[in-house]
């Protein structure tokens, strides 16, 4: 029973943290200047756990090893599964009382080779900064899911080949759809980007691909190449030193000043925020065939009805 419980606690805790981890990292992310560590806050947690005395005499008899145990093959299982490639998960928990109850000090997850929904996703680590609170089954006041915000340290390294293979899903290329461009005397104009292939050299991204107005036939594109380097500032990565290359283009140098200042920053983390979720990139490389990066995602528990209706009403 103990087992099953535990099962279902570890299954639920890792998808949703992870899978919201996953989900901002497939479309964007690269991070880093905090490395992923698993080393659990040395503070208290911010909610309630077993006494002191308790947490002493499961530790002293084992029963908190087994928990760890326990939780790290149950949440590696699920993942291996869910995301195929090598998965390692390791759990410290306070106590087997406490991880019945939903609430563990440490998750840390490394993933190479995996995927979700064919997104390739390179070589990942996520490590919670913070100890964790996820109530997985229904009680009287408690509302399912996080109770508490976490912190997830993140890096992980992309290829060329990963980059590759993301552009050719489905889900990617849809993204790239219908991209919208204000051009000075011909307003919104909405792009297509064809065929887009990367090469990632040593502080360098190259990007070739067709432009066509959506919903034209490819013949119908400009063939353009664009190259430059990428650099994080503040909350934003933007392409310098940009170069475009297109044999339509007669005066390149000018077009490529123009679009550095048009397609400039080329991501905002600050507009991906959402209620439950923000991300913010702190670290970011570029070397031959790699991009690396480090940064930390917060998760906080999903707003009540309650509470969702309020914020409507004094909005």
């Amino acid at each position: 029973m103990i087992l099953q419980m535990n099962i279902r606690l570890v299954r639920k805790l890792h998808l949703s943290a992870l899978y919201l981890t996953l989900a901002l990292t497939a479309q964007v992310s690269s991070y880093g200047a905090e490395p992923a560590s698993s080393s659990p806050s040395t503070t208290d947690p911010p909610f309630p756990i077993g006494s002191k005395f308790s947490r002493t005499v499961q530790k002293v008899t084992g029963i908190t090893f087994i928990s760890d145990v326990i939780a790290g093959q149950a949440a590696k299982k699920v993942l291996q599964k869910k995301l195929g490639g090598k998965v390692k998960v390791k759990v410290k928990t306070f106590g087997l009382t406490d991880l019945v109850a939903g609430k563990v000090k440490s998750v840390s997850v490394s993933s190479d080779g995996g995927s979700i929904k064919n997104v390739p996703l390179g070589e990942i680590e996520m490590a919670s900064a913070t100890p964790i609170w996820y109530q997985y089954r229904r009680k009287e006041g408690k509302s399912l899911g996080l109770q508490t915000p976490i912190l997830l340290n993140v890096k992980g390294n992309l290829s060329s080949h990963d980059v590759v293979v993301a552009l050719g899903s489905e889900r990617i290329a849809r993204s790239m759809r219908g991209l919208k461009l204000d051009l000075p005397g011909l307003g919104d104009q909405q792009l297509q980007v064809v065929r887009p292939r990367v090469d990632i050299g040593e502080d360098e991204l190259t990007v070739d691909a067709v432009l066509v107005t959506a919903g034209a036939a490819e013949e119908t594109g400009v063939p353009i190449k664009i190259a430059g380097r990428p650099v994080l500032e503040g909350d934003k990565i933007f392409l310098r030193g940009m170069k475009v290359e297109s044999p339509d283009i007669v005066e390149p140098e000018k077009f490529s000043a123009f679009a550095e200042e048009l397609l400039n920053p080329i991501v905002d983390f600050s507009r991906m925020d959402r209620k439950d979720h923000a991300f913010r990139l702190k670290e970011l490389a570029v070397s031959k065939d790699v991009v690396h990066g480090g940064g930390q995602l917060l998760i906080a528990p999903k707003p009540t009805a309650a509470v969702a209706q309020s914020t409507r009403a004094g909005e």
